[in-house]
C-alpha cells in the first residue's frame, strides 16, 4: 500500500530557507483566510506593518486561482507546477481545506 504525497513531503522536496517558510505559511493562512471571510482585525494590522508586500491580499474583495499562483510564484520563486504539487500535498494531508479545494 502507497503513502500519499503531503504538504509535508512537498516542504521537504523544496527545501526552502526558514525565511521563505514563514513566507509560505503567512501566504497560505491569508489566503485561507480571505477565501473563509475571517482575517481578524489584528492579524491584518500585522501584516499591513510587518509583510506590506501581502496587503494587496487583504485589499482585494476575492482571490482568484490565477491570483494564488502569481503571488506564490512572486514571492516565493516557485515555478507553477511545483505550486500545483504543493496543494495536492495540501488536499492530500488534510490542511487548508476550503483553500485546497478552492485550488483543484
Amino acid at each position: 500500500m502507497s503513502q500519499k504525497f503531503t504538504y509535508h513531503d512537498w516542504v521537504l522536496e523544496q527545501k526552502l530557507s526558514p525565511e521563505q517558510n514563514i513566507a509560505l505559511s503567512i501566504l497560505l493562512r491569508l489566503m485561507a483566510g480571505k477565501l473563509e471571510g475571517e482575517i481578524l482585525p489584528e492579524i491584518e494590522k500585522k501584516i499591513r506593518s510587518k509583510h506590506p508586500g501581502l496587503a494587496h491580499i487583504l485589499d482585494i474583495p476575492e482571490i482568484s486561482q490565477e491570483m494564488v499562483f502569481t503571488t506564490l510564484e512572486a514571492n516565493l520563486s516557485l515555478p507553477r507546477v511545483q505550486i500545483s504539487r504543493m496543494f495536492e500535498g495540501i488536499q492530500n494531508q488534510g490542511n487548508f481545506a476550503r483553500l485546497a479545494e478552492f485550488m483543484r
